[in-house]
């Protein structure tokens, strides 16, 4: 069945049938110029109606206390407790499963953060250089040099997200690892670009790194975000949700959306970040971006704050 385009009818339906509501956060709640208008009165309004907020990102670069502090600098009211991110739920996995050993992380603070807090040992995470290059070497003494890397004997687990500094060391010692029999291989995200407006630069995102350790690996990941059910899961556990009475809201079709259906959640696709109107099979046009697997969301609308508007006299 077609999407539906959000009205004031659907809207007031959604606030009688949902009691918690699930919002991505770049390109639906704030992009890189700010809170995108009307996102923060919609937040205020649906807690002022006694709905429960919360914050899932499939971004890895901040802890869960990094993404409070935006929140409440950006004017969303938010609690630690109410934030789902992939650092934090790659960490409470291995917590989870009693892991034991060291984790190389190709990735950034924030995940190194989040796995103190389990008191889980890790290395990995900065740069890092091949010791002895400059221009003049050859492929032949770079091999060399390659299979000289020094690997640490207690690393059982690769942990991949969002890592500024990666390159050709960071991937050879990942794909390493992951030759160990047993080794974890956790990656927290694949989206491909981050959502950019007004630009015609492309910011490549987590899913170029997790693909660059996996293809040389030959190894899958398990993805801890957004499509897969894990954010839900740990979020529904933690706060005794029922999926039937819960929505979620993003910018992309094939993560937020997607992971909805898959939690039988209500979905709405806001089109202020990644996803356009031209993507939406409309009126019985398949759009040529439309991909095999992207769901479609039961509602669209071009910004979260319509929707705002249609519940602020409730």
């Amino acid at each position: 069945m077609a999407c539906q385009k959000l009205d004031r009818s659907a809207a007031e339906d959604l606030i009688s049938e949902m009691d918690n509501f699930l919002f991505d956060c770049d390109g639906v709640l704030w992009n890189g110029r700010g809170a995108i208008p009307g996102s923060v009165d919609t937040i205020a309004h649906l807690k002022r109606l006694g709905k429960k907020v919360y914050y899932i990102t499939n971004n890895s670069s901040s802890s869960r206390e990094d993404y409070q502090k935006k929140c409440l600098k950006y004017g969303f009211d938010a609690e630690v407790v109410d934030i789902v991110c992939t650092a934090y739920v790659g960490a409470l996995y291995l917590h989870n499963n009693n892991f034991k050993g060291k984790v190389y992380v190709v990735g950034n603070p924030a995940m190194g953060k989040e796995l103190d807090k389990f008191n889980i040992r890790h290395i990995g995470i900065g740069p890092d250089e091949m010791v002895n290059d400059d221009d003049n070497m050859n492929n032949s003494s770079r091999v060399e040099e390659w299979l000289k890397t020094q690997l640490d004997p207690e690393v059982n687990c690769v942990f991949v997200g969002f890592d500024a500094h990666i390159n050709y060391i960071k991937i050879l010692k990942a794909a390493s690892y992951l030759q160990r029999e047993n080794c974890l291989f956790l990656g927290t995200n694949e989206d491909g670009h981050y959502p950019t407006q007004d630009s015609d630069i492309v910011i490549p995102g987590t899913g170029t790194m997790v693909e660059a350790v996996s293809l040389p690996s030959r190894k899958k990941p398990l993805i801890i975000g957004k499509p897969e059910t894990t954010m839900f899961d740990t979020l529904s556990q933690a706060n005794n949700l029922d999926p039937a009475r819960s929505m979620m809201v993003g910018d992309r079709m094939n993560t937020d959306i997607y992971m909805a259906k898959r939690c039988n959640l209500k979905s709405l696709l806001v089109l202020t970040g990644v996803c356009t109107e031209q993507d939406l099979p409309l009126n019985g046009v398949q759009p040529k971006s439309f991909e095999a697997g992207e769901e479609l969301p039961d509602f669209y609308a071009d910004k979260l704050g319509i929707f705002g508007e249609f519940i602020a006299g409730l």
